[in-house]
């Protein structure tokens, strides 16, 4: 009788922890649409991405080879991740009664994304943060696209390029930085080293082709 007793009362607590763990968890948003695999990593576990299910805060995203995700943030922001992305969320603080106090944060170490921003960046465009290894982007109510790239730059030269589709971003690095506020304009930055953005052009449509290739179910 101890020895059930035991046992129930560990099954109980565990149950407990889990809810607790689950509940400890902030929902930054849902999968709307997957092709391939894909994964949310968080505190060194691995967990399969499945159409409509949760995002969490502190979540690492990651899609593996021919894969794509479109990731709903919960205040209507989305991002597309083409393949073998890595993306952190960072940060997501989202209320429609206060949109002008959220705060939304992602960094990206790889692949090509699309973002469209939501209600934070239009209530506060400064509450949005994106950064990646090359420079950080700041939004003005936008769509864009960017991540590494085979075209913009010599061959053999790996490197990052950004285009603007709707709105306006400022991409800035250490070595300085440029606005892109015409749909099509777009910059370079080599991944290799520490170097201002290119000068705004606009992208041919060679260049505009390949990162939309890169995100295309």
């Amino acid at each position: 009788m101890k020895f059930r007793l035991l046992f129930c009362h560990t099954v109980v607590c565990a149950v407990l922890f889990s809810i607790a763990d689950a509940a400890a968890q902030v929902v930054a948003g849902t999968i709307e649409r997957q092709r391939g695999d894909a994964t949310r990593i968080v505190g060194g576990e691995a967990f399969p991405l499945v159409a409509q299910g949760w995002m969490f805060v502190g979540d690492t995203i990651t899609t593996g080879r021919d894969a794509r995700v479109i990731i709903r943030f919960n205040d209507s922001s989305t991002l597309t991740l083409g393949e073998n992305a890595n993306i952190d969320i960072d940060e997501l603080v989202y209320s429609p009664a206060a949109a002008g106090n959220g705060r939304q944060a992602l960094k990206f170490t790889q692949g090509v994304f699309q973002f469209v921003s939501g209600a934070i960046s239009a209530a506060n465009h400064d509450n949005v943060t994106i950064t990646t290894r090359v420079a950080t982007i700041g939004i003005r109510g936008t769509r864009f696209v960017a991540g590494e790239l085979a075209v913009g730059m010599p061959p053999g030269v790996p490197h990052f390029g950004v285009q603007i589709y709707d709105g306006a971003v400022e991409v800035i690095s250490p070595a300085g930085a440029v606005t892109l506020n015409q749909p099509g304009q777009g910059t370079f930055l080599p991944l290799t080293r520490v170097a201002a953005p290119t000068p705004v052009r606009q992208w041919t449509p060679e260049e505009a082709a390949k990162a939309r290739a890169a995100l295309a179910f």
